[in-house]
């Protein structure tokens, strides 16, 4: 009996999802060569948080980690045609939260009675876009493919007594703190599944230094779901697998990922709103 209801429940609730009456999901523009809206703000949990500026200019930060770890980035799509230009440039600030890390006297990363230097992690990244399917009449532009080539360094100061921490994702990441430089390529795909479903997928290629020493290859697939024309769940995977101390040992890691995103669009002025008709805009 118990099994009839969650069944019949199932089916009632399969079936309104596929009447939504929602606006048509934006693609995802996180990894693209595109920016979020002008004047749209989206938060998640664990993803920065982004505010469109300009309609090529973008500002992100993660909100809940910013009073121990500080962290801005700006994005910036120089060219935006059949295919999409963008630079995106982030400096994060980690000693803070090092110093909290190493309390918790975790030898396995960070010893308690290691010296932490002040660090200045800088990245820059290029990023170019193209949708594969144009739009239609019948159907909304579809499969946007981006490509991107980025690189980060720190600038450290003071004494330092900082281990470096040979954990897949970890490593490769925090090996800027120890006068290392950290490139990586990667390609991602955003797509629309249907109407209120799309998905994203990505592959990348990281490397400590100028060589191929002690490279990381990362895969992520998400789902992201449209609750409502504000709210969107996300759901998926990231796997690594990759070499450590220079080559001496290898390891992998597959980790869930779970989100929730909320985005708020923030009215244009009525001037702004009154131009578009003077230029012969129609929206």
């Amino acid at each position: 009996m118990q099994r009839s209801r969650i069944k019949f429940f199932l089916v009632i609730f399969l079936v309104i999802s596929t009447v939504q009456t929602f606006a048509q999901m934006e693609i995802w523009t996180v990894g693209t060569g595109k920016t979020i809206p002008q004047g749209h703000l989206e938060v998640s949990f664990f993803r920065p948080a982004r505010y469109g500026i300009t309609k090529t200019l973008e500002v992100s930060a993660q909100p809940i980690s910013f009073f121990v770890f500080p962290n801005a980035q700006v994005k910036k799509t120089w060219y935006d045609r059949e295919i999409s230009v963008a630079t995106v440039h982030g400096l994060n600030y980690p000693t803070w939260f090092l110093n909290m890390v190493r309390k918790r006297n975790n030898p396995e990363l960070i010893p308690i009675d290691s010296v932490v230097p002040q660090l200045f992690v800088f990245k820059n990244e290029v990023i170019a876009s193209k949708m594969l399917k144009e739009a239609t009449s019948c159907e909304a532009a579809n499969y946007l493919l981006s490509l991107k080539l980025g690189f980060q360094f720190a600038l450290k100061y003071k004494e330092s007594t900082l281990p470096e921490i040979y954990k897949p994702i970890i490593y490769q990441r925090t090996s800027v703190y120890h006068d290392k430089l950290l490139w990586y390529v990667g390609a991602d795909l955003d797509a629309h599944f249907n109407d209120f479903i799309n998905y994203s997928v990505d592959i990348d290629f990281l490397s400590v230094g100028l060589g191929i020493d002690d490279w990381e290859i990362e895969h992520k697939g998400m789902i992201m779901w449209k609750l409502t024309n504000s709210l969107m769940a996300m759901v998926g995977y990231k796997f690594s697998f990759g070499s450590y101390q220079e080559g001496a040992g290898s390891g992998f890691g597959i980790y869930p990922m779970a989100d929730i995103s909320w985005t708020y669009k923030f009215r244009k002025k009525k001037q702004e709103q009154l131009n578009l008709f003077k230029d012969g805009k129609y929206y």
